[in-house]
């Protein structure tokens, strides 16, 4: 399993431009029986934010454990509950993606994660205190002095065990995490369309349109979408693969989608 949280206290950097100071999240994530920890800075605990950093964490260390075990986030769980929590949708494809489950603690219930609270507070003692008095002047500085901490946090050696967090991690934990996908995670997101009478659907977070197969005009569907690609679904069945473009009030088109009508009317010369 891999245990994550945020931790309660939060970092900060100034911003160049304005001198402002902007507070920041920090995810803290944990290896039961190394106790391998990974640290990161994240602007909010969003689930984009919350996906991309366990990602970054999977590939830190170099594998996927069976389980997440995640507190009650809203970016996590859509609904908290004694015995059967709801999962968002898009952590719920992340795990899918990843090969892995999502288990929730039970709510109010901090002896479920009892590891990573105390992995919080180490992080406190071992990172927050050594860079106090240290101005950063982005996210990425700072999470570039946090790395830094990191590995000498990962090689100190446990007064009972004779061995670092890293050792135990090669010799015990390794050979148990299954091989990363081949393709990082991309975070979908999910939005519903009726197909138009002229067989396209209206992609309302670009105000564009994308064609369908003309045969579902008239039809409920839902799409799909990333950064880099729109799906419709009906009846949890593909009807449509495009590239995403964020052009607004453009019509992408393929021309297998279209009716035999319209098709000819794309032949005609201007």
């Amino acid at each position: 399993e891999m245990y994550i949280d945020f931790a309660g206290k939060k970092l900060s950097y100034v911003d160049k431009q304005t001198g402002e100071i902007i507070p920041v999240e920090v995810f803290v994530s944990i290896l039961p029986n190394s106790q391998y920890t990974y640290v990161q800075v994240c602007a909010s605990q969003k689930k984009e934010d919350l996906i991309q950093c366990c990602t970054n964490a999977l590939h830190f260390y170099g594998g996927v454990p069976l389980a997440v075990v995640s507190d009650n986030l809203k970016s996590a769980v859509s609904r908290s509950s004694k015995y059967e929590a709801q999962i968002n949708r898009s952590f719920k494809d992340f795990a899918s993606h990843y090969g892995c489950v999502v288990n929730p603690t039970r709510a109010y219930s901090p002896q479920d994660k009892a590891l990573v609270e105390n992995a919080v507070h180490l992080v406190y003692q071992r990172i927050y205190y050594p860079i106090r008095d240290m101005t950063f002047f982005s996210l990425e500085e700072l999470n570039q002095e946090i790395q830094t901490r990191l590995v000498h946090y990962n090689q100190l050696l446990f007064q009972r065990k004779e061995a670092s967090r890293v050792e135990l991690f090669q010799s015990v934990e390794r050979q148990y995490l299954k091989p990363l996908p081949c393709t990082s995670y991309q975070i979908k997101d999910y939005t519903r369309a009726k197909v138009q009478k002229i067989g396209y659907v209206y992609f309302s977070p670009d105000k564009s349109y994308y064609s369908v197969p003309f045969r579902y005009i008239g039809h409920q569907t839902t799409i799909h979408y990333t950064n880099t690609s729109v799906e419709v679904y009906y009846n949890h069945l593909r009807i449509a693969l495009h590239k995403r473009s964020f052009a607004k009030g453009i019509y992408t088109t393929e021309k297998e989608h279209l009716s035999s009508t319209h098709q000819y009317y794309t032949n005609w010369s201007p």
